[in-house]
């Protein structure tokens, strides 16, 4: 008589989720920045830097490795950690109604997102005037590098960087949100949100 066979089930692992709040100041003009820092007269400025640089935005943020929502990238048997989507979400204003003025992410011409540890940086994802809409923007994943050795470092660095369709009156909040593919040593694929 055989015994049916019986396929162990293996237990999915939770999603790891890290949602990064970044914001984008509001427009000052790279005149009026140099001259504030660097005493730069602002005719000199004008002379010198194409007035498409007025639109470029960087925003960053530097997290620790040892955040709970990434304990399960430190299992022993994790062998991979690759980027499957990445998106930007818009964050209204808290207590402003949306109206004329209101910056959201409409307002964002194209960008890249980068990844920076062990003073490694790797472009991660982009996106183009075609992804972008004002409450939602999906990035183009570039690339399949495992990301596993940026994760687990003891600091890494979220960066959100390109040019803005015209400029801020007012700062710009959105969420950063990453999902991985976490692959295991026995080749399995488990789906994880960052």
């Amino acid at each position: 008589m055989k015994r049916p066979v019986v396929a162990s089930a293996s237990v999915a692992r939770p999603p790891v989720v890290l949602g990064v709040a970044l914001t984008i100041s509001q427009h000052e003009g790279l005149g009026r920045a140099a001259q504030t820092a660097f005493g730069v007269s602002t005719r000199a400025i004008n002379l010198r830097i194409d007035p498409g640089m007025d639109l470029i935005f960087l925003c960053e943020a530097t997290l620790p490795g040892t955040l709970p929502c990434l304990a399960a990238l430190t299992a022993p048997d994790v062998a991979a950690v690759l980027l499957r989507s990445a998106q930007l979400e818009w964050l209204p204003e808290p207590g402003r109604s949306v109206g004329r003025g209101t910056p959201t992410l409409g307002a964002l011409e194209s960008g890249n997102c980068f990844l920076t540890a062990n003073s490694r940086k790797i472009h991660v994802a982009s996106f183009g005037p075609r992804q972008v809409q004002p409450a939602q923007v999906p990035m183009q994943i570039q690339g399949s590098t495992n990301l596993l050795e940026f994760l687990r470092a003891e600091w890494f660095t979220l960066e959100i960087s390109g040019t803005n369709r015209r400029r801020l009156s007012r700062p710009l909040t959105f969420r950063a949100s990453l999902e991985f593919a976490i692959q295991t040593q026995d080749g399995r694929q488990v789906a994880a949100q960052e």
